[in-house]
């Protein structure tokens, strides 16, 4: 079985992983502020690398025709 996302469906979802390592980079970066935790702020920029990451990996996802 072969799954077929075209362009929208991989814009969509990059837009929402964008939104959700923001949101998560902000909320872990806040816990890992107020507890003094080196290694929360750690896991902050580790979850907004890996999302974004992702996120551009699929919109350079070429389409069958050859878009």
């Amino acid at each position: 079985m072969k799954l077929k996302f075209d362009r929208e469906v991989r814009k969509s979802i990059a837009d929402e992983l964008k939104k959700i390592s923001n949101f998560g980079g902000v909320g872990l970066g806040f816990i890992g502020y107020s507890s003094n935790s080196p290694v929360i702020l750690l896991g902050a920029f580790i979850w907004w690398i890996v999302c974004q990451t992702i996120s551009h990996l699929l919109m350079s996802i070429q389409d069958e025709e050859g878009e």
